[in-house]
């Protein structure tokens, strides 16, 4: 069973990790649509998934295992990870948030080779370098003082979790009671009156810009 000093470091893992996630989804998305997007659906600059996904991989994974080793692991976590969430947020919102259809070999267009391999290549990354000296750094802080700094971060994003899923909530009333059916033009006229709603949905809107209604059966 972890100890609470214990659970604190994967909490301020979790927290360095969302942040160079968001580093990283800027970028990606910066090379591919040549515009900066706040991505994630977060008001706080942090991407949970990446979070997420690296905490696994630390948990999971063992440094000492080959470098081809440690790649493939992080694809097939980060890969499966992406995949359930993208999956998850769809039924339950009725929005699919991010699609790869356009990118090759992707599976249903919630994974690709691509975003694959940066989280393969994340992970190596987590596991030889970051981890080491991440943990080098807390070390380094006072254990009262550090424990109490990232609390309080851990509460102002589970607040901001709070507000932004309530915004997702309201996109998903909003949504069901603006379509029809689930044409692209539909789905145009959604994503133009969600805009025109509030600054909440805005953000949301220009996180996603590639957001798509789900179809019906």
């Amino acid at each position: 069973m972890l100890e609470f000093y214990e659970f604190i470091i994967l909490c301020a893992l979790f927290l360095f990790y969302s942040f160079i996630g968001w580093i990283i989804e800027i970028i990606f998305t910066f090379f591919t649509e040549h515009k900066i997007v706040n991505r994630g659906f977060l008001i706080g600059p942090l991407v949970p998934i990446w979070g997420t996904g690296a905490i696994l991989i630390t948990l999971i994974l063992n440094p000492k295992d080959s470098i081809f080793s440690l790649i493939l692991s992080s694809a097939v976590i980060g890969s499966v990870l992406e995949y359930i969430v993208n999956y998850v947020m769809e039924k339950i919102f009725k929005v699919r948030w991010w699609d790869y259809s356009q990118f090759p070999f992707n599976i249903n267009g919630r994974v690709c080779l691509i975003t694959s391999s940066l989280f393969g290549i994340a992970g190596l990354l987590v596991v030889k370098v970051f981890n080491p000296m991440f943990l080098k750094l807390f070390l380094m802080i006072d254990k009262s003082l550090f424990c109490i700094l990232v609390s309080i971060l851990i509460v102002l994003v589970c607040i901001d979790f709070g507000v932004s899923f309530n915004i997702i909530q309201k996109l998903k009333i909003s949504v069901d009671s603006v379509y029809k059916d689930y044409t692209e033009e539909i789905s145009k006229k959604v994503k133009k009156t969600l805009m025109e709603k509030s600054i909440g949905f805005k953000r949301l809107l220009k996180a996603f810009p590639n957001v798509k209604l789900s179809k019906k059966k």
